[in-house]
């Protein structure tokens, strides 16, 4: 983890935008240190984007204040241009130009930097990217994965304070996306940047940054480490965030709620709460002594784990469709009835919110 500086950064105050309908961003107010990268995380639509318009100066701030090292960059009367702003952008598409080289869309990038040292900057950041060899070579000639170095170098190349990447890797195959964000994480870390990415893929984020927050319809749900908000998350929309669950419903009864894959406590909830249960995939076992009886019905390999899909009684005596993720992949032949129990470190129970 790269440490942060909490005197530098970004600091977003009581942000809220709107278009022409309902809020876009609703009072959002976040910290980023210098050295520190923030993901925002969520579902397409929920203003991860429009928040990163605003801090590059593509969007008037409409309400709330953004700073930048102490400075104020917008705050409904100043509105400091996006060229006096010291951000880069690092976007999904690459956005290079196609008329010039390599090396010369870098140098455009250096435009309020002496000519006499463009060059050798341009140099210098492509060799932190691994791409030195492709100077003079035009951006279609590069593969997606080149391309998308060649655009971290160009972003990189003037020092900006802010960093913001938008999908960065999303137009990439899986093996490339994987490269590629090993190395813009190596040059995050050695820079001194305050970044923010935005994505929508969990798995991305828990790899690329130093705290994560959570954005919903406008709102921040819950920031903090990618340790915390996989272990705690604060409700069930954060966990889902976080990979594949079984949902379960059920009422408290003496600290417990009994569903179809057993009795769960629910040591925080008062009798007769409404609540629900959440199972994730990796949270439901093989258990040979269990009394709790499932049917596989499907079993896919996932390279390093097996998904089982599976029929039980649910509480209601109707079927009840679950899935476990197992690590034995050795055990290929699983079929018909299987015995079933929880891990209770990913059994989670939150009250339900849509019960008056």
């Amino acid at each position: 983890m790269t440490t942060k500086d909490t005197m530098n950064g970004i600091h977003v105050e009581n942000v809220s935008h709107r278009y022409d309908g309902p809020p876009v961003l609703q009072d959002m107010s976040l910290d980023v240190g210098s050295r520190e990268i923030l993901t925002l995380l969520g579902p397409s639509g929920c203003g991860k984007t429009t928040m990163l318009r605003l801090l590059a100066g593509l969007e008037d701030l409409q309400e709330g204040r953004i700073t930048v090292d102490g400075r104020v960059l917008a705050d409904g009367v100043v509105n400091v241009p996006p060229e006096e702003r010291s951000v880069s952008l690092l976007f999904q598409d690459f956005a290079l130009f196609p008329h010039l080289t390599v090396i010369n869309n870098v140098i455009f990038g250096l435009k309020g930097w002496p000519s006499s040292e463009r060059r050798a900057r341009a140099l210098h950041v492509l060799d932190q990217v691994g791409m030195t060899d492709f100077a003079d070579v035009y951006p279609h000639q590069l593969s997606g994965g080149q391309q998308q170095r060649v655009a971290l170098a160009r972003a990189r190349g003037p020092r900006p304070r802010i960093m913001l990447m938008d999908e960065p890797f999303s137009n990439l195959d899986t093996t490339l996306r994987r490269q590629v964000r090993d190395i813009v994480l190596w040059v995050l870390q050695n820079s001194v940047s305050a970044t923010i990415m935005v994505t929508h893929d969990s798995e991305e984020a828990m790899f690329m940054s130093d705290r994560i927050a959570v954005v919903n319809e406008g709102r921040i749900v819950q920031m903090g480490t990618p340790d915390e908000l996989y272990g705690n998350p604060v409700n069930s929309f954060v966990l889902g965030m976080f990979g594949e669950v079984n949902r379960m419903e059920g009422h408290v009864l003496a600290g417990h709620i009994e569903t179809p894959l057993g009795q769960v406590c629910a040591p925080n909830l008062p009798d007769g709460t409404p609540a629900e249960v959440l199972v994730r995939a990796e949270g439901v076992r093989l258990d040979p002594g269990s009394s709790i009886v499932g049917e596989v019905m499907t079993s896919r390999m996932l390279g390093r784990a097996r998904l089982l899909h599976l029929d039980l009684e649910g509480s209601d005596g109707g079927p009840l469709h679950v899935h476990a993720r197992i690590r034995d992949i050795d055990r290929t032949g699983i079929k018909g009835e299987v015995g079933l129990s929880l891990d209770d470190q990913h059994v989670f129970v939150f009250p339900r919110t849509d019960v008056k």
